[in-house]
């Protein structure tokens, strides 16, 4: 069991350094505490504490946390792509803030019915599925923790079709997926908001969002909306759907700092206040990862605020205003509770006095950030044009940065710009 506390930290410590931290723990409860309790204790020092369901969706590639066993699937039997037989068991369990379902494959499956029992408490130690609807357990014991929660499974509503009102606030680039019938197909995904928060937002025809943008408003007829994983909700968009252009922005909630619980998600709006380098780590499957610790203010109170992965490498200066949204909180290592974009969330600079502008220059990608830049200057610019781009940019710029409205990318007749090269030169022979 240890050893999968220690997955829950070993971006943080070795394991020699976990193991000290062990034994000092079962020192100073005076032996009382056995291994377990005491690794539970180092990693909740360590700020990887137990979540509750809804924080399931937090960014961690690996979760801890009590539940309580609802229903049980019973064990099913199926043909894999090879011919082989195989075991699928599902076990239904909750909390207080909402359920989830660990999955369980052919030997975990078929011991499965023997173990546990309706209205058992367990602790976990898991990671996502195949699908964020999904925890695969690594590590599943009894406890005598007690959970208040209603001991039945919530049946998800059938999504309901609707015209809505929303603000596109992150496009993820197009990725294919295969059909059951082995068709290939594209879908995006992203964030959008509106007056009852954020949604996470998945298009099954791309083409619908052709020549949209991060930023923009529009009005979507026959869009489909359900209950996400983990509470939230899920806007869906498919070839029933249709979307114009709007001329109003809908007005999205924001949560004052002050009222952040932990373990749930918001979207906040503030001033930063404090931005500390950006630190490079190792993650769990070797490749290397990011992590860069800022401060949020609202007027009110100051936050701690992080960015993980390429996040982490965004420019942001202190004095910037910020909308973070689908902001995940949780208690940090030193009790306050900070914030970081959960999964799906977004962060989006916030313009202060802006002039139209149009730009022409070149692409950058620098350690400090992607720029245009030509004679006159260099500003800070959100575009996914590659290095070394001549392009024509017109937006709005505001400090430091241009906000882009449209990118013309400038191509060179090369053999005529080289003749009028030679000719300037012969003019001075």
């Amino acid at each position: 069991m240890v050893r999968y506390h220690y997955a829950l930290v070993d971006d943080l410590v070795s394991r020699e350094k976990f193991d000290s931290l062990i034994e000092e723990k079962i020192a100073d409860c005076g032996n009382l505490a056995d291994e377990t309790a005491a690794a539970l204790l180092v990693v909740k020092d360590l700020g990887r504490s137990h979540v509750k369901v809804r924080g399931l969706r937090g960014k961690s590639s690996l979760f801890c946390f009590y539940a309580k066993v609802l229903a049980f699937s019973g064990v099913k039997e199926f043909d894999r792509p090879d011919g082989e037989k195989g075991l699928v068991a599902r076990l239904t369990v909750a909390d207080e803030t909402g359920q989830v379902d660990l999955v369980f494959w052919d030997e975990q499956a078929a011991a499965l019915e023997e173990t546990f029992g309706i209205g058992d408490v367990v602790e976990v130690i898991g990671r996502h599925g195949r699908s964020a609807k999904e925890i695969m357990p690594l590590n599943l014991r009894k406890t005598c923790v007690d959970i208040d929660c209603v001991m039945e499974v919530k049946e998800r509503k059938a999504p309901e079709r609707r015209d809505m009102h929303l603000l596109i606030i992150s496009l993820a680039p197009p990725r294919p997926f295969t059909r059951r019938d082995g068709t290939t197909g594209e879908m995006v995904s992203g964030l959008v908001g509106d007056s009852s928060g954020t949604a996470r937002l998945l298009c099954w025809d791309p083409a619908l969002l052709a020549g949209l943008s991060q930023g923009m408003s529009i009005s979507v007829t026959g869009a489909l909306t359900k209950e996400g994983d983990y509470g939230g909700r899920e806007v869906i968009l498919d070839e029933e759907s249709s979307i114009t252009v709007a001329k109003t922005y809908p007005d999205i909630p924001v949560t004052a700092l002050e009222d952040l619980v932990p373990e749930q998600s918001y979207t906040v709006r503030g001033e930063i206040t404090k931005v500390l380098p950006a630190k490079q780590f190792t993650k769990r499957d070797g490749t290397i990862s990011y992590v860069r610790n800022l401060r949020l203010s609202d007027g009110n109170t100051e936050v701690p605020f992080v960015l993980w992965g390429d996040d982490a490498k965004m420019t942001l200066f202190p004095g910037e205003t910020v909308m973070i949204y689908n902001a995940y909180a949780k208690t940090g290592r030193f009790g306050e509770i900070e914030i970081s974009p959960g999964r799906g969330g977004a962060l989006s600079v916030i313009p202060g006095r802006e002039e139209p502008v149009k730009i022409e220059g070149w692409i950058l990608h620098l350690p400090e950030g992607t720029v245009i830049t030509n004679r006159e200057g260099s500003w800070l610019a959100d575009t996914r044009l590659p290095h070394g781009s001549h392009v024509i940019m017109t937006g709005r710029s505001s400090g430091k940065r241009v906000f882009c409205e449209s990118e013309e990318v400038v191509n060179y007749d090369l053999e005529g710009l080289k003749n009028e090269v030679s000719t300037f030169i012969r003019s001075f022979s």
